[in-house]
């Protein structure tokens, strides 16, 4: 049955050469041909003036989605750019009991600008928690992914070798991380914002999936971000677990899934999971109790 279809390795392997030609021929055909190339009618904006749609992103979801709803006769897709144009079928969807999740270019903003740092992802979801998930960055060439108590890894795009993630628990002077706060209520965020300035060194990324990677290949040790969304979260969530890494819901420390809100924090280790908790929403803190 699909419901435990990572248990196979010729079908895990099966999985991963198509979502590896997915990812590949969608940046190939689309994304990469519109990088550095799009007018200002190629963008919208969505909920905020800073939260953006291109056509690529439009084009490259609708790409996946159908190849997607051909593969393993699973066609229950939620994708991020389809998620904000029908609310109500994206939520009735987060009860399914098996779906794909797809962002197809991950840190838009960064895409239109001409920044590097964007990539495209796509999750597999059973129940809520993600099972398998898969993040290709084009421009570099560098695509990782994890299936659920099996591990992460690095792909070879062109040897075709998987080469496992494993952290590293190097000592460090300053703990480094990347992240935001939006989507905390003001009251809390100004607090946690500035308490993470004052005690952490914060490089900006833009970008969830990228994040993921630079954290399971030891060049950040946490992500902070204030809300949490299917497409962006379930390969944070499921890569950086799988490398070895920390994740939860930051408040009550909770276990992620697709229909979580609030803040979440993945770290390398525990230990520095709980640091960057205490610095970030200290105990005291009212944001830490539940009747908020």
């Amino acid at each position: 049955m699909l419901s435990n279809i990572i248990n196979s390795k010729s079908i895990r392997n099966e999985i991963l050469d198509f979502i590896v030609n997915i990812l590949i021929d969608v940046n190939e055909k689309i994304v990469l041909n519109y990088f550095n190339k799009l007018t200002p009618k190629d963008i919208d904006i969505k909920s905020s003036t800073d939260d953006f749609v291109s056509v690529a992103d439009k084009k490259s979801e609708d790409y996946i989605t159908k190849k997607l709803s051909n593969f393993l006769d699973n066609t229950k897709i939620i994708g991020e750019e389809t998620a904000f144009l029908d609310k109500e079928n994206f939520l009735s969807l987060l009860n399914e009991p098996l779906l794909w999740v797809i962002d197809p270019i991950d840190g838009t903003k960064n895409y239109i600008n001409g920044n590097e740092n964007f990539c495209s992802m796509i999750s597999l979801v059973k129940h809520s928690f993600p099972i398998a998930s898969f993040i290709y960055k084009p421009l570099q060439r560098q695509f990782i992914y994890a299936f659920k108590d099996i591990g992460a890894f690095i792909f070879d795009i062109e040897t075709k070798i998987s080469t496992k993630l494993n952290l590293k628990v190097d000592p460090l002077n300053q703990i480094i991380g990347s992240g935001g706060t939006k989507g905390i209520p003001e009251v809390f965020r100004k607090s946690i914002l500035s308490n993470l300035r004052s005690f952490t060194k914060r490089v900006f990324v833009g970008s969830a999936g990228i994040e993921t990677m630079m954290l399971v290949t030891n060049k950040i040790q946490f992500v902070f971000h204030g809300r949490v969304t299917p497409w962006d979260h379930s390969p944070l969530d499921l890569i950086i677990k799988e490398a070895g890494g920390c994740v939860y819901m930051a408040r009550f420390k909770e276990e992620f899934n697709i229909k979580s809100k609030g803040p979440i924090l993945a770290a390398t280790n525990s230990n520095i999971w709980d640091e960057v908790r205490e610095i970030a929403i200290p105990q005291s803190n009212l944001y830490r109790k539940r009747l908020i």
